[in-house]
């Protein structure tokens, strides 16, 4: 009997322990912002407002906030990334498909409306081509520059039973050209560019959105190129033995693979390169300089590298300044696929800009390039962004 009684009280101590246990980590443990795996930010403590209260937000906030602070909530999403990727072998796990050795977007299906997908490209030219006819005006070079995303780079990977939105991103691709061409706006496709080198599965990453620094540096030539075309400049184009190239030991966790937290066999590395010759700049960030460099790199071989590792991730304004007067002024614009670029682009220049509109608010990209007015003026976007409005296709 007293066995019995010992053996209750031990499970209801048990039972507060972890119950007030959990909630004293929960109220303890410093609370980050953001999830390092997930790539968003974390729900914070809702605001009170008495129209929060009336229609139930308030109490919505405090559920989702709770649930991504829960204790262990980590090690249970890890667990159950786990499991679906080798037990049940799921092929979609938190949205990513692993087949081939690769980890891919999940898409999910939608209608292809051609007409609508037209008039969206229309638009679109015509506010490039307004553009482009300021920077002209202004006495500048404009350069269009599309590059293919994982998605549409490795289309052939995907399962039959799943979207690969080939249909969808080919038309917009065709229509946004002959738009392109029609407005009389200079462009660059990539896509021709890997097709006519073979399209080798290096230039794209195992488990990332991006192309690879081997991918950028196919496409980095054609842009210096065309501009010198263009604009009748003569900037230096690096070849590729005036690079040093060093492909880094560290592990490479890619957007995908952080998204089934790091429980798919991966053996990427990341690759940089710099001028053999260096170009001695100056780097600030909104305004204030910081330390000269554009990867972000630990300083140990084990630590885990992620995409931002280039120029630092997603700046809204970085200024590199190279103190030539003699070479022209670059202003670059666009999603994520210039970060790679933008360390190949900068030697070739005396004064880099690069706008990430998706985090620069202070003045709109026609005000900011009527106010620095560079001489060259390059945007660098996926081709599923094509017809985005928002962010980096906001250009007035």
């Amino acid at each position: 009997m007293k066995s019995k009684f010992l053996a209750q009280i031990f499970f209801v101590l048990a039972f507060l322990g972890i119950l007030y246990g959990g909630l004293a980590v929960f109220i303890l443990k410093p609370k980050e912002e953001v999830s390092y795996y997930e790539n968003r930010k974390l729900a914070q403590k809702p605001a009170f407002s008495l129209e929060a209260l009336n229609d139930g937000s308030y109490f919505d906030g405090w559920t989702d906030h709770f649930s991504d602070y829960a204790p262990g909530r980590n090690i249970l999403l890890r667990l159950d990334a786990k499991w679906n990727l080798d037990v049940f072998r799921r092929p979609v796990v938190n949205e990513v498909v692993p087949v081939g050795g690769k980890l891919l977007a999940f898409n999910p299906v939608e209608p292809v409306d051609r007409e609508a997908i037209a008039d969206a490209c229309a638009q679109m030219a015509y506010q490039v081509a307004l553009f482009n006819e300021q920077v002209k005006a202004s006495g500048g070079t404009f350069l269009y520059v599309m590059v293919p995303g994982q998605t549409a780079y490795l289309a052939d990977h995907y399962p039959w039973y799943l979207s690969n939105r080939q249909e969808r991103t080919q038309l917009e691709r065709e229509i946004f050209r002959a738009e392109l061409e029609k407005q009389a706006v200079p462009y660059l496709d990539a896509g021709d560019i890997y097709e006519a080198l073979g399209h080798p599965e290096e230039y794209y990453s195992e488990a990332d959105y991006h192309y690879t620094f081997e991918g950028a540096f196919a496409v980095y030539p054609h842009i210096l190129n065309r501009v010198n075309e263009l604009s009748g400049w003569n900037v230096k184009v690096y070849q590729e033995d005036e690079i040093n190239f060093r492909v880094l030991e560290n592990p490479f966790l890619g957007s995908y693979l952080r998204k089934v937290y790091n429980q798919w066999d991966s053996a990427e590395h990341a690759m940089i390169g710099r001028p053999r010759e260096p170009v001695p700049f100056r780097r600030y960030e909104s305004g204030e300089e910081i330390e000269a460099v554009c990867f972000a790199l630990p300083n140990n071989g084990w630590q885990e590298l992620s995409y931002n590792l280039y120029m630092g991730g997603d700046c809204a304004e970085t200024v590199i300044q190279t103190d030539r007067p003699e070479l022209p002024s670059l202003l670059v614009f666009g999603d994520s696929f210039t970060n790679p670029m933008e360390t190949l682009l900068y030697p070739s220049f005396d004064e880099m800009h690069s706008l990430d509109l998706r985090h620069y608010a202070e003045k709109s990209l026609s005000s900011y390039a009527a106010e620095y007015q560079p001489e060259v003026v390059v945007c660098i976007r996926d081709y599923e962004a094509l017809t985005e409005f928002y962010g980096n296709g906001t250009l007035f």
